[in-house]
Order: structure tokens, then sequence, then C-alpha cells
């Protein structure tokens, strides 16, 4: 029985290449990729296409590193910011007696300032931009091609060796180290 699907090969014209949606694991290299126009049917075209997702891999796990380091930042930024007050709200006037005026406390940001404070909304959009790479990456995963699968490997595990360095510990919070 042959299992080697050609979905949607009905509105190919004879200039067009095909390959067929093979849904098991295997070896070839004519490949569609994701869209209809990605379509991997020589070999040159296939390692092109694998390095290429490979890259794309390896820059998924950059972004991860750069969510953390801005979340880092702005932790510390915050903490700062809280210990400033904090001394301030501590120090002793210069003629050693309290001063009449009372000090104002922190003040605290309210919900929506944080929500749309611009650290968070660009944090939320490198969020979306890392969603859907990882499913775009799944979804190459599930063309069921060892090398691409294999290029998706390399590339996060690659990445996460380069940039996976940066946790000291795995149960490692966002707050300032």
């Amino acid at each position: 029985m042959d299992h080697d699907h050609d979905h949607g090969s009905d509105d190919t014209t004879s200039t067009e290449k095909s390959c067929p949606m093979i849904m098991v694991f295997h070896a070839g290299h004519c490949e569609r990729i994701l869209w209809r126009g990605w379509v991997a049917s020589t070999v040159t075209e296939f390692v092109l296409s694998a390095l290429a997702i490979f890259l794309v891999s390896f820059l998924y796990e950059a972004l991860k590193f750069l969510r953390q380091q801005l979340a880092r930042q702005e932790a510390r930024k915050e903490s700062e910011r809280l210990a400033a007050e904090q001394r301030r709200k501590n120090e002793v006037p210069a003629g050693g007696c309290c001063s009449e005026t009372p000090l104002s406390e922190p003040r605290e940001q309210t919900y929506w300032q944080r929500l749309f404070a611009s650290s968070h909304i660009f944090q939320s959009l490198l969020n979306l931009l890392q969603i859907v790479i990882s499913y775009l990456l799944m979804l190459i995963f599930m063309t069921f091609s060892y090398w691409l699968c294999l290029a998706v490997i390399l590339g996060l595990g690659l990445g996460y060796f380069v940039f996976g360095w940066n946790k000291k510990n795995p149960d490692e919070s966002e707050c300032c180290p």
C-alpha cells in the first residue's frame, strides 16, 4: 500500500516543482517545507534549506537568551530604583535632626502602567516571535525528513551550548544576580 500523499497537487502545472508529502521518517531530498513556494527538489536546494533551518534554530536559542537578559536588566533597574528610594528615605538631614517634611513612600506603578511599559511591550513582541518560530520549527520537524529534523536538533543544541551557559542554576529566577 502506498502511503505517500501528494496533497494539493491537482493545482500544479508541469513547470512547478512538486514533492510528495511523506508521512513517515525518510531520508529523501525532495521536500516541500512550510509554504507552497519553498520546495527543495534538488540536493543543493535541500542542503541550503537544511542550513537555513539550522540557522533559524540557532537564532531561536539566541532569542531566548536575549529575552532572559532583557528581563534581568529590567529587574536590576527596578531593584536599583527601589534601593535608591529606600536610601533617600533613610537619609539623615544635615542638621542631624529629623526633617519637618515627611518623605514620600516609593511610588508603585499601577497595573496599567506596568502593562503598557515599553519594556513589557517589547518583551511581549519578542515572546510572540519566539512562539511563532517554535511552531514553525515544530512543523519543519513534522516533515519527517531525517535531515531536516537533524538540522533543527543541531541548531537548537548548538544554540543552547552557545547561549545556555548564562544560567547559574536550573531554577534561577529572573531577578537580579
